[in-house]
């Protein structure tokens, strides 16, 4: 069963080729797939960036801290930015969405900044 879906959106300068978009589909077994795709190149000349889809598992141990973080009380805060990365976290507990942090600056922001460094880790090599 599904226990978070988090969305990263670039809404900074970009240009043809960067990145736009990275999803996180995290299961409660700790499985997850991650998504990343691309701005089109805009040019009949230049080839697409395909997407880019990687699934893996995290950690018994981040596994546990994400739970930890997502049963925390979720803060309302807002941040104000203009530009950057934006992120959307959805949380679910038996197929229910039951939490939802709308897209959205999450800068200085917990338990949100937290979340993000376990879930970056599990794709970094």
């Amino acid at each position: 069963m599904i226990l978070l879906k988090a969305k990263e959106h670039n809404w900074g300068l970009i240009s043809p080729g960067s990145w736009d978009k990275r999803s996180w589909k995290v299961y409660h077994d700790g499985w997850y797939q991650y998504k990343e795709s691309f701005r089109s190149m805009g040019e009949a000349e230049l080839p697409e960036i395909p997407d880019v889809t990687e699934e893996g598992s995290l950690s018994a141990g981040q596994l546990q801290r994400l739970e930890e973080l997502l049963n925390s009380v979720w803060s309302e805060e807002k941040t104000e930015e203009a530009e950057g990365i934006a992120w959307e976290f959805k949380m679910y507990r038996d197929e229910k969405l039951i939490k939802h942090r709308d897209v959205g600056y999450i800068t200085g922001i917990e338990p949100f900044e937290s979340v993000v460094k376990i879930l970056r880790d599990s794709v970094e090599k």
